[in-house]
């Protein structure tokens, strides 16, 4: 963990905040399910023991002339809730009484006292997200009848009484702001109107406010993750309509904005246009902890930047509680193996031959001419991407080619030398001849996968029958040919990610009258609220008129048109009109090559698709890495 925030205080960042610490209950109801809800799994700030660690982490930032905060929280799961409504699981718990909002208060203080003896420079109260502070200051959450509840000032009476207990505890020697809920998104919740008044009776009390949005766990029913961190499907920038109005009613108080400010540019224009005083930039940061620092020198292209997936940021570190990684940036959360000045200059210069230009080739090639290697790319079509040149044209995933135009700058500037246009077919005679023709001292086969075209899937284990019939499609082949397949459409999508219900929008949106989507699944594409997509999905779905049949199977594609379905738990069937059918069932390896030029005697290496199709790109771009590495 010290490794990661040093490799982000020597990119440049001026401040680094560390989310997060709770306090510790010294007394009060606790939830009983509260030792498994995912958001507890955070360090308790409870006991002098934990100063030691947090010193090191201080001073390690410190040396790099970067600035450290901690986030302080408190979670109604360990101390009962505001007032008695019921959690998502459907309990209720008796609402705090005063003696334990007291304790509440003291056991901030605590934490506060440890954070200070660690050095850090900040305490970042925590006010949004479904915290215990958000929670008073909520007027629909907040139904209390007492004097920390009814008027804007009693709700904010736990907060302000906070402030000045903390305040008097650390001194003015440390900065002390908080995270401000100003868009719970549900009715009668918190407005930016609403944060606008409260922002105006917290002026100069606090150094900063954190500008955010997303509310209660009440909102797990509709994935309220995708409302506090939001993918590639939100704009660039998305909260600045939160801060702004904030930024203008105060005038000591600084604030503070993030969510989705991916570009240096972008956040100069919100300083510029006095939206914010400061602008967060967390998930750019994971993609290249070097962005102050480039952006500072002009390098604006040499930026990694972040495509919006939160498939291994998130959708590793909070939807799975797996060690957190970054889908376009191999180093992070490796800075110890990985970081700045960990990889070392081959200690001879070899000749790389790569085979194939999608992710997991072209990070091969980035790694091997740094090492010192001469890399030379063979690329069957005319550009570099791979199925990343599909995947971009699904709408609203535009994003994700972005980081095909970085390759393409990192391989330019490190002399890699790219054939387009150049297949080599798995035939023998020909892979002889490009060895002969390149000489290559290792070969890295990255050739990708194809789509099974048949329907074999896991309901079934068989094809679907009919799915040779000339009106059958899979997603690459519409892609690739950008055919509009008019009339009446069925995707039937067995898999968990976004092919199925992207294709369904994507041909909805292009003119197709009437877009049936099936699924085995209880819903579309389940793998995707992992990663905070799938509440933006369906309502792209719901918008486009398209039509999600679940828990169902095609049972045989007829060839007057029929399409007919089953339900997975009854066996009852039904049949649909159809022109057209797009199955997407998964997809096959294409290895063939690899074999071929191990047995002319070549060190071969498989990365990407060609040895596990259907991977993910943080998965072909780790596999480069990795492989590239070692050579």
């Amino acid at each position: 963990m010290i490794a990661y925030y040093v490799e982000r205080a020597k990119g440049g960042a001026g401040l680094l905040e560390v989310s997060q610490l709770f306090i510790k209950a010294s007394e009060g109801v606790v939830s009983p399910n509260w030792e498994t809800d995912s958001a507890r799994r955070f360090p308790l700030v409870s006991h002098p023991d934990i100063v030691p660690g947090l010193s090191n982490l201080a001073t390690s930032v410190h040396d790099y002339g970067a600035k450290i905060f901690m986030e302080l929280s408190a979670w109604t799961h360990l101390y009962g809730p505001v007032s008695s409504v019921p959690f998502e699981s459907g309990l209720t718990l008796n609402e705090l009484d005063e003696s334990t909002i007291l304790q509440i208060q003291e056991d901030f203080v605590r934490g506060a006292t440890l954070i200070k003896k660690s050095q850090f420079d900040g305490i970042d109260l925590h006010g949004t997200h479904g915290a215990l502070i958000e929670h008073f200051y909520s007027p629909l959450i907040n139904r209390r009848t007492d004097r920390y509840g009814g008027s804007l000032e009693n709700r904010l009476r736990f907060l302000s009484e906070l402030i000045d207990i903390v305040r008097d505890s650390v001194g003015d020697s440390i900065a002390l702001g908080m995270r401000l809920c100003a868009d719970e998104k549900y009715a009668g919740g918190v407005t930016p109107e609403y944060a606008v008044e409260l922002a105006k009776l917290l002026d100069s009390r606090l150094d900063f406010l954190n500008v955010d949005n997303g509310a209660s766990s009440q909102f797990e029913a509709v994935n309220q993750h995708a409302l506090q961190t939001q993918p590639l499907y939100v704009e660039t920038g998305y909260g600045t309509y939160m801060s702004e109005p904030i930024k203008k009613a105060v005038s000591k108080t600084r604030i503070g904005i993030a969510g989705r400010i991916t570009d240096p540019l972008l956040a100069d224009s919100i300083l510029e246009k006095n939206q914010a005083d400061f602008v967060g930039m967390t998930r750019a940061l994971i993609a290249d902890p070097e962005l102050p620092n480039k952006a500072r020198e002009g390098r604006l292209e040499d930026i990694r930047p972040c495509i919006g997936t939160l498939q291994d940021c998130w959708g590793r570190s909070v939807s799975r509680e797996w060690p957190m990684h970054c889908t376009v940036n191999p180093v992070a959360g490796r800075e110890l193996t990985r970081g700045a000045g960990k990889m070392k200059r081959a200690s001879a210069r070899k000749k790389i031959l790569i085979v194939g230009a999608g992710p997991a080739g072209l990070e091969a090639a980035r790694v091997a001419s740094e090492k010192g290697h001469s890399v030379v790319i063979y690329e069957k079509s005319g550009e570099l991407g791979g199925q990343v040149n599909w995947a971009k044209l699904l709408p609203g995933r535009a994003d994700i080619g972005s980081i095909i135009t970085w390759y393409w700058e990192q391989l330019r500037k490190n002399g890699v030398r790219v054939e387009l246009h150049k297949e080599v077919p798995a035939d023998p005679a020909v892979v002889q001849f490009v060895i002969e023709e390149e000489r290559p001292d290792s070969v890295v086969v990255a050739t990708g996968s194809t789509p099974i075209d048949n329907g074999l899937q896991m309901i079934t284990f068989a094809p679907v029958p009919g799915w040779d019939l000339p009106n059958v499609r899979t997603v690459d082949e519409l892609l690739k040919s950008g055919e509009p397949l008019g009339g009446r459409v069925v995707v039937a999508d067995s898999t968990t990610y976004i092919e199925g219900p992207g294709m369904s929008e994507y041909l909805a949106r292009k003119g197709a009258e009437n877009v049936i989507l099936v699924t085995p699944h209880p819903h579309v594409s389940p793998e995707l609220s992992l990663y905070n997509q799938l509440v933006h999905v369906v309502r792209r779905l719901a918008t486009s008129g398209v039509t999600v049949i679940p828990f169902s199977w095609l049972r045989r594609i007829g060839s007057n048109g029929t399409v007919v379905v089953y339900n997975i738990a009854t066996g009852e069937e039904r049949e649909l009109e159809s022109d057209y059918v797009v199955l997407n069932t998964g997809r096959r390896q294409s290895n063939e090559l690899a074999a071929i030029f191990r047995t002319l005697g070549e060190e071969v290496f498989e990365i990407g698709d060609c040895m596990i199709a259907g991977g993910r790109i943080g998965g072909a771009i780790e596999s480069g890495y990795s492989i590239a590495g070692k050579l």
